[in-house]
């Protein structure tokens, strides 16, 4: 049997990726992108689907008796519903923990910009060379400091936040996870308020669920410390966006750097574009996990699980019932 398998979205893996087609007998269609109204035109004869985020929902899935398999270049499964592929028999596959060390760096970047400012000093002897101001012997315009000796609170405690907390280490910070439920055992372990209270540092990572959605609102913002910064490469809505632009312009906290937002992708009339031009605010559009290695890895892992499905063995991602 000849398989036919569409990758929806090859525009959401880097230039420089090299997708390796499977050696068994296949067809190969790929599309930049496809929008909603178009998946299923484009999925009629697919046996198999590849998707880094175009969603395959029930009302999709339904209209494609062919489809055997869907191969999800993400860590994430919630762009696709699982409960209907398991009562037709169509396996799911992801790619958990592919970019646990870029997102972990990416974030430690941010840490260390908002810190260390160099960004906003590189900005300032740009407008020296245009003569825009005038130059100084020595310049104190940003407030620079030191991570060696903070406290980084990290609200999670999987891979990423794991392995962020191994990095932060090596600077001489002292780490703390969040703990919503109590289970977890230890002393790095701190209830949310606890966290806020003693954090200089603040790193979200963990998934959006009920429980962490709108998590940083106005009276968590308060409760921060004033020269504290925060750091999201979680995901979009654990921040109330609204309540971030107010700590920030009433200066309640030091600063904050955002890869992630409530309505992705990002557009110019995003309420988040009124910090833009602000010192300490960080935007950028969700490019954390995708770091050149991450990608590569990525995407091989995805195909490999194709290729494991049609030799007829359980995929190394499967998405198990339990699992979702």
């Amino acid at each position: 049997m000849s398989e036919h398998i569409v990758f929806l979205d090859s525009e959401g893996i880097g230039p420089t990726v090299k997708l390796h087609e499977p050696s068994f007998p296949h067809t190969w269609k790929s599309y930049a992108y496809t929008q909603p109204e178009d998946v299923v035109e484009r999925l009629r004869d697919a046996t198999i689907v590849m998707t880094c985020s175009v969603p395959l929902r029930e009302e999709h899935l339904r209209q494609l008796p062919k489809l055997r398999m869907i191969s999800l270049a993400l860590t994430g499964t919630d762009i696709v519903d699982v409960d209907y592929c398991h009562a037709h028999d169509i396996v799911v596959t992801n790619v958990p923990g592919y970019a646990e060390n870029t997102v972990a760096e990416h974030t430690l970047s941010f840490i260390l910009d908002l810190m260390r400012r160099t960004s906003g000093y590189h900005d300032l002897l740009r407008k020296v060379h245009r003569g825009e101001i005038e130059p100084k012997n020595i310049y104190f315009d940003y407030r620079v400091r030191d991570i060696r000796g903070k406290v980084l609170g990290i609200i999670g405690s999987g891979p990423i936040a794991r392995r962020l907390a191994e990095l932060a280490r090596c600077f001489g910070m002292t780490v703390y996870y969040q703990d919503f439920f109590g289970r977890l055992k230890g002393d790095e372990f701190l209830p949310f308020d606890r966290l806020l209270d003693i954090s200089d540092v603040i790193s979200i990572n963990c998934p959006l669920t009920d429980e962490t959605r709108n998590l940083f609102d106005d009276d968590a913002f308060l409760r921060m410390k004033q020269d504290a910064i925060i750091v999201n490469t979680g995901r979009g809505g654990i921040i109330n966006e609204q309540a971030l632009i107010r700590a920030l312009k009433d200066n309640r906290i030091a600063g904050a750097a955002i890869d992630v937002i409530e309505n992705e992708p990002v557009r110019p009339d995003d309420p988040l574009f009124e910090l833009i031009d602000r010192p300490d605010f960080i935007l950028n559009p969700h490019v954390a996990w995708s770091s050149e290695d991450a990608m590569q890895g990525l995407i091989d892992r995805a195909v490999g699980n194709i290729v494991q499905f049609v030799e007829g063995k359980e995929p190394e991602g499967a998405v198990r019932r339990e699992n979702t």
